[in-house]
């Protein structure tokens, strides 16, 4: 079992990335890594996510965000949480469509982490979000 496959068994419930028969209204994203620890992953936007009709809320543009950085921490088998969340929202993102929701870990320094994801349709970047995550006292 890899690193990021024994950090992320304690997420198991989670409401993004966990298994259907933990969290039955899972969105069941599941991340791809990169040799220097990016995390990808896709996720088809549907009616069922919409704020506005006919676009994606703008609470589960954060959340995508903030799961995609939880992930690439994991890649780097890293357990954290989220510290402080920055959302930058450029353009809307519609229903019916399937986005990537991208995550780089940018800097880390004494237990706290910087990283930078964002989510994009081809090479339009729709959301960006740059977010601290501090690792809990044991």
């Amino acid at each position: 079992m890899t690193s990021y496959q024994l950090t992320k068994q304690a997420h198991n419930h989670c409401m993004v990335c966990g298994p259907v028969d933990n969290t039955p209204d899972s969105l069941q994203l599941t991340f791809s890594q990169d040799s220097k620890g990016k995390v990808t992953a896709p996720f088809q936007v549907t009616a069922r996510h919409q704020g506005y009709d006919g676009l994606l809320h703008g609470g589960m543009t954060s959340t995508l965000l903030d799961a995609a950085m939880t992930h690439c921490l994991f890649a780097h088998g890293v357990q954290a949480l989220t510290a402080e969340l920055k959302v930058r929202f450029i353009s809307p993102v519609c229903t019916g469509q399937q986005v990537m929701v991208t995550a780089d870990l940018v800097g880390s320094r004494r237990g706290i982490y910087q990283l930078e994801a964002q989510v994009t349709q081809g090479q339009q970047v729709l959301a960006r979000a740059s977010a601290k995550f501090i690792e809990p006292k044991k």
